[in-house]
This record gives structure tokens, sequence and C-alpha cells, in this order.
């Protein structure tokens, strides 16, 4: 057992097994990294009519009457989600703004964005910006 061991340590030591051991963890980074973006694009482009038509509505709603910090909540076919105003201020130009969570999830998929929306000149919500926290 001893001699298997040593076996094992040794083996760790070779050069051809330390280079598979870096493209395998640079592989494993790169996917996983590559997963995450893969996997927000899939849950949205996935939605039928219906549900993107519900997560907007939930969006419109909570920007125009929930307090910060107050969540509102949507569920339509297999996709729900929730949004929550975080902070609402004035912008130069006098609108409103709002940066708000927004949350995606599909089964046990789910992707979590931070966004910021101004009103424009007719009073209209505007997505101004996305970063996502995850």
């Amino acid at each position: 057992m001893i001699y298997k061991l040593k076996l094992l340590t040794n083996l760790f030591y070779k050069p051809h097994f330390i280079v598979g051991f870096i493209f395998f963890f640079s592989f494993s980074l790169f996917n996983y990294v590559y997963a995450d973006t893969e996997l927000e694009e899939r849950l949205y482009s996935k939605m039928k009519d219906s549900e993107l038509f519900k997560a907007t509505e939930n969006l419109l709603l909570a920007l125009e009457n929930s307090q910060d910090g107050e969540k509102l909540e949507w569920s339509n076919g297999s996709y729900k989600g929730y949004i929550i105003p975080i902070s609402t201020t004035i912008n130069e130009e006098g609108y409103f703004c709002r940066e708000y969570l927004e949350v995606l999830i599909r089964f046990s998929e789910y992707s979590m964005y931070e966004n910021k929306a101004c009103r424009d000149y007719n009073g209209e919500w505007i997505w101004i910006q996305t970063k996502s926290p995850e």
C-alpha cells in the first residue's frame, strides 16, 4: 500500500500531469464563467411572449408603485421572478431614477441583475444600465 501511495505521489510531480491539471483547471474556470453568461441569455431567450409580458408588466408596476425595499413578485408558466426597488433619486434633468434588483427564475436556474431606469421627458421608464451582482 505504501508503494502504491508513493507511486501516486510521484505522478503528481510529472510534467504531463501538471500541464494536464493546469489545462483542466483553466477549462473548468472558463466553462464556469461562460456558463453564467450563457445561463442569463438562455433564461431570457427561451421566454414565451406571455412570460416576457408578465415580467415587463411586473417591472413597470414595481418602478411605478413599489417603495424602496418592497418586493413585487410575478409568475407565468415555468418562469417566475421579482423586482425590489433599491433606491429612488432625481437625475440632473429632473427626472426620477430607480435602482432595482431583478431576479428571474426557471426551475432551479436563476439570474440576478442590478439595474437602473429613469423616466424620460414623456414620463416613460427607460433602462439605463445593468450590472450583474453574481
